[in-house]
């Protein structure tokens, strides 16, 4: 093995590797979370092992991002990637600038919509908690309703316009971009 290939391999992201000690830990972890069911809900079994999986992959990105960080700060520069011998870009190598890039409001028209979409839901939220308790329930209950069908209105209003508005502009933008001429002198579209 030369060396080179070695330094190559030592700053580079390996697969993840585990022990028996490790796969045993794993399969008593889950035997154990089993028979727990004798004595729990299913659904209190469920949120301990989503509890378990969140911590597992929490921990799991935190030692894939400090390795990726020790990996970028200690790369070493091969004689093929030097500064010197690296063509540098040319303007007409680039995509030109989409208005998606800068940053501004979305306008009136989410708040507009999120307004309607805000009393439409509390409207509807209302009328449905009092029409599927039959006139049963106490008003603290439909007000309740009112408020979370009302919070649930907004956000679908200001995502799907939010989203439609951005599309829509973004389509706009490319069908509407004159076609640039290429290296080669070619048309590009």
């Amino acid at each position: 093995m030369n060396p080179k290939s070695k330094i190559e391999n030592s700053n580079s992201l390996h697969p993840p590797q585990f022990r028996l000690r490790t796969l045993l830990a794993l399969v008593t972890a889950c035997a154990g979370l089993l028979a727990l069911g004798q004595w729990l809900d299913p659904i209190a079994i469920a949120a301990i092992a989503f509890l378990a999986l969140s911590i597992f992959c929490h921990v799991a990105g935190n030692c894939i991002g400090t390795r990726l960080r020790e990996i970028g700060d200690t790369r070493e520069l091969r004689q093929d990637d030097a500064p010197a011998k690296r063509a540098s870009p040319r303007p007409q190598d680039f995509a030109p600038v989409t208005h998606l890039s800068r940053r501004h409001g979305l306008g009136w028209s989410v708040i507009i919509a999120s307004s309607v979409g805000i009393t439409s839901g509390a409207v509807g939220g209302g009328l449905w908690t009092f029409a599927a308790s039959r006139g049963e329930v106490g008003v603290l209950n439909i007000a309740v309703g009112i408020v979370a069908f009302g919070v649930l209105g907004g956000l679908a209003a200001f995502a799907t316009v939010g989203f439609a508005q951005v599309l829509f502009s973004a389509l706009w933008q490319a069908m509407s971009t004159p076609p640039t001429a290429g290296p080669a002198g070619d048309q590009r579209r």
